[in-house]
């Protein structure tokens, strides 16, 4: 039978706990505390009383950061930045603190399912293992930053799942069907879980979705069971760092004194955003000038780099690209004819 005690529960992320690389168990997790009582801020005063059986304690979401597959360990991530087109956020908008139970496996309810829905473009997800070193790499550097916002901006949180036996926590937060024999009693349509977020101040509905990567791609209408041998491991890329942010172009020569400044311009050429912040340019005399504090660049886009005067040489240059480690992300070149070109940008080809 599908999971049980399934529906969504809203409320107020306060903190969160994870296990990385160096405190890792058997089945890692990220726990996720919340209040439910709709009280924001300093109302909560540290004290939270469950809305439902008035159990004193903040509750708690656990999230699988891993799969329990031994074959394939990767989780995959969906996130929706534009979630308020879609129907279901008035629904949600309309709910009060608390869980709501949803026993309806019809599509009229609040049940998510991620093959009979469209919460997210399913080409997009990433194939992502639990802790490994780097940034953007893993499911704790994607995920993260997203809740962190939600805690310190008291946002509002929409939880599905299903509801443990204590009424305290949450469980199965990820998609619900399509198992392996081992978790095949656990399939179920419009049964899935996931994270929605309303950041009030921005207006800005927010979507995280997770799967396990041996999970089928298609499944019976009905019971949710795997009706081929297609995973989400079959048809999705694994996740590719190298190359993700490349040099587009430097502008070296300024036309006159009242010309813009030296810049590069990197392009992003992933579907997530990156953080560049301690990332450097570096030329070919071994000079080194770090990225601006909070640099980042959203999925592919580019953005240029002002750089200070002696960054570049009008006499022809190497660019070199640096991430946190002082690890080459990427290189370019250019001669004294490129250098010497007043005004204009140099474009490297790809």
């Amino acid at each position: 039978m599908p999971v049980d005690n399934y529906g969504v529960w809203k409320g107020h992320p306060v903190d969160y706990i994870l296990t990385d690389r160096q405190n890792c168990l058997n089945s890692p997790q990220l726990s996720l505390f919340f209040h439910d009582r709709g009280l924001k801020g300093t109302e909560r005063n540290g004290i939270s009383i469950n809305g439902r059986n008035g159990t004193a304690g903040p509750c708690r979401a656990a999230i699988n950061i891993t799969s329990g597959d031994l074959h394939d360990s990767r989780l995959v991530y969906w996130v929706n930045h534009r979630l308020d087109q879609n129907p279901m956020v008035d629904k949600l908008s309309h709910l009060k603190f608390g869980f709501t139970a949803q026993d309806s496996s019809g599509s009229q309810g609040l049940g998510l399912d991620y093959i009979r829905h469209s919460l997210f473009n399913s080409t997009n997800g990433r194939l992502l293992p639990h802790d490994i070193p780097g940034q953007f790499g893993d499911i704790i550097d994607v995920m993260v930053p997203s809740i962190k916002q939600a805690v310190e901006e008291d946002a509002e949180i929409y939880i599905f799942g299903s509801r443990s036996q204590n009424g305290n926590e949450i469980h199965n937060i990820h998609m619900n069907q399509g198992n392996a024999c081992k978790f095949r009693d656990d399939d179920g349509v419009f049964k899935d879980g996931g994270l929605v977020f309303h950041f009030q101040s921005s207006s800005e509905w927010l979507g995280i979705f997770l799967a396990f990567a041996s999970q089928a791609v298609h499944t019976n209408d009905k019971s949710g069971h795997a009706i081929s041998g297609v995973g989400w491991s079959d048809i999705l890329r694994p996740d590719i760092i190298e190359d993700a942010v490349v040099i587009q172009e430097a502008y070296v020569n300024p036309a006159g004194p009242c010309g813009r400044c030296k810049s590069v311009t990197l392009s992003n050429r992933t579907n997530r955003a990156v953080r560049l912040e301690s990332w450097a340019i570096r030329n070919a005399a071994g000079d080194i000038q770090k990225l601006p504090k909070g640099a980042a660049l959203r999925p592919r886009i580019d953005r240029p780099f002002e750089l200070e005067d002696w960054a570049l040489s009008d006499r022809g240059d190497t660019i070199l690209l640096l991430n946190e480690q002082g690890l080459r992300v990427d290189g370019v070149s250019y001669n004294l004819r490129h250098g010497t070109m007043k005004g204009g940008s140099i474009a490297f080809k790809r």
